[in-house]
């Protein structure tokens, strides 16, 4: 974290120069070997275990994928910081650790996004910036509801909770929710997704999104494993109504950023059915991988629309028809992830969605693995459709256009990451 930290601020002086966007990607290639020889974050409050620190390594790769394909010196920067408040919500541990890292994260989220070139961005940060002060007052609601019922900041959650502590931690949870993008605390995403730089909604929706649910998870669960019967009921409900949704609203969009955030809202649903298995021994299995496959594919699938926008000019379906013929490359990597967010054998997500479906099943739902599986079926419709308007809608004849090297490396990287991550699950069970 320090050393990111420290990237950060010397890269200001940078701004302008030749070696800025080097400078950055030495940051996260320097934070990947400290990390690997397990440096940690040395504060009170926070610590690294195998999975934080495994997670750290996939986060690193990421973003170095995000700094080789940003031109934007700002972003370039913002990335570092980025990375470093991701390091902290990581290797949280008690509850006044991850309220300052997690407000951090918010933080930086609505910087990352402010510098602003059109109305469009504008107004998707105008409304992440109140989705964050929204967001934020409902957790500091919880955290006094919390302490007045006898919580220590200081310590972890307690699992032996007064009622008035129950209460905070589910508003806690709410607020948290509303970062997560659960419905029905969804609706900012959409709109800022599709507003703002793609690349930036991929930091927003592939980097940001991931780290958050590993850290609510590993503070969370210990506490929630011992409340049952309503709150499980309503985390299954939440589940059901955020996957289906967010899946049936994709199949209407025109607008790519607008399909790939109700996608990202569907899979949010995804992730919540390892918070509802949690007496599964697979549910903790389940929440890294389906994070590790959700940080490639989503922050991939953005940079492809990044890529489509800025080269190409390309935003809708309509758009984007026989778009193969001018790209075979950058067609080849958005299929590729497509295929893996719908959940086809030999990817990532493919895995990451099986894990978590059978620790529900492990805890007893199997109905509710039945419907989340019904869902992943829904979603085959607009990835299938989009992957039909690439090879198969045909338009004037257009000649193939090069990419940068440096994008190719970039969607290599993500992609090699996908690819992986879907042949080698031990790879993850063995953390």
């Amino acid at each position: 974290m320090s050393v990111l930290f420290a990237f950060g601020v010397l890269s200001i002086a940078l701004h302008r120069t030749k070696f800025l966007q080097p400078f950055v990607l030495s940051g996260f290639v320097l934070a990947f070997v400290l990390s690997y020889m397990g440096y940690g974050v040395e504060l009170v409050g926070f610590m690294q275990d195998t999975r934080s620190r495994f997670f750290e390594l996939i986060l690193f790769i990421v973003l170095f994928a995000f700094a080789l394909h940003e031109k934007e010196e700002t972003n370039l920067t913002q990335m570092l910081f980025v990375g470093a408040a991701s390091t902290l919500v990581l290797e949280s541990r008690t509850l006044l650790s991850f309220i300052l890292s997690f407000e951090a994260l918010s933080l930086l989220s609505v910087v990352y996004v402010s510098f602003i070139h059109t109305k469009e961005d504008a107004s998707g940060a105008v409304k992440l910036f109140m989705a964050g002060a929204i967001s934020s007052a409902i957790l500091f609601l919880g955290v006094v509801f919390y302490v007045m019922g006898g919580g220590e900041l200081m310590q972890s959650l307690s699992q032996t909770p007064s009622e008035f502590m129950v209460v905070g931690i589910l508003v806690m949870l709410m607020a948290l929710f509303y970062k997560l993008t659960i419905v029905p605390f969804h609706g900012w995403a959409v709109d800022t997704y599709a507003l703002v730089k793609p690349s930036s909604a991929g930091v927003l929706s592939g980097v940001i999104k991931s780290v958050v649910v590993l850290g609510v998870f590993t503070l969370f669960t210990p506490v929630l494993q011992t409340l049952s019967g309503v709150n499980e009921m309503v985390l299954i409900f939440l589940a059901i109504v955020t996957m289906t949704l967010g899946n049936f609203l994709a199949l209407f969009r025109k607008n790519l950023s607008q399909i790939l955030a109700y996608s990202s809202i569907a899979q949010a649903g995804y992730m919540l059915l390892a918070f509802v298995a949690l007496q599964s021994s697979y549910a903790q299995d389940g929440i890294l991988y389906i994070a590790v496959a959700y940080i490639f594919m989503q922050s991939a699938a953005f940079l492809v629309l990044d890529s489509l926008k800025v080269k190409f000019n390309i935003t809708t379906l309509e758009e984007l028809q026989g778009f193969y013929t001018k790209s075979k490359l950058l067609s080849f990597f958005f299929t590729l992830q497509l295929f893996s967010l719908a959940g086809i054998p030999l990817l990532a997500g493919f895995l990451a969605k099986a894990v978590v479906f059978y620790s529900v099943v492990d805890a007893g739902l199997w109905w509710l693995a039945l419907i989340a599986l019904l869902n992943s079926a829904l979603s085959v419709g607009y990835y299938a459709w989009i992957v039909k308007t690439l090879y198969f809608d045909t338009r004037s004849e257009q000649l193939e256009q090069k990419l940068e090297l440096k994008v190719v490396v970039s969607q290599a990287i993500l992609a090699l990451g996908t690819l992986y991550f879907g042949v080698f699950a031990f790879s993850i069970f063995g953390v």
